[in-house]
């Protein structure tokens, strides 16, 4: 439930700055039917496949539009996020250092 929120509230799209005006009018365009047509049929498969020229649309907008998702936790782009978090750690405070001390078990070690 948490995941399901974050992604609600910190998901972004992402495009290329030329084409943010088409992309912007496509999207303000395009009908809800559209897109549970497309979701049918990409659910199913058939990734190609468009009957009207708003499903057009819609897989044109599939191609050219991004999410980013790099505040979810538990996403690809979270896990990302904190490994370059940690290499650049690793490069400004340098190599961690880890220390492992290995204590017998006092009920089954007759040394203790």
């Amino acid at each position: 439930m948490w995941q399901r929120r974050s992604t609600a509230l910190h998901t972004k799209l992402k495009t290329s700055r030329s084409n943010f005006q088409s992309i912007a009018s496509d999207l303000a365009s395009v009908s809800e039917s559209a897109i549970e047509a497309v979701l049918d049929r990409v659910s199913h498969g058939d990734h190609a496949t468009a009957n009207s020229n708003e499903e057009r649309t819609v897989l044109k907008l599939m191609r050219e539009v991004s999410l980013i998702s790099a505040k979810v936790p538990g996403s690809a782009a979270s896990h990302t996020t904190m490994c370059n978090e940690i290499r650049g750690l690793m490069f400004d405070l340098g190599l961690p250092c880890f220390y492992l001390t290995i204590n017998p078990a006092d009920v089954y070690n007759p040394l203790v």
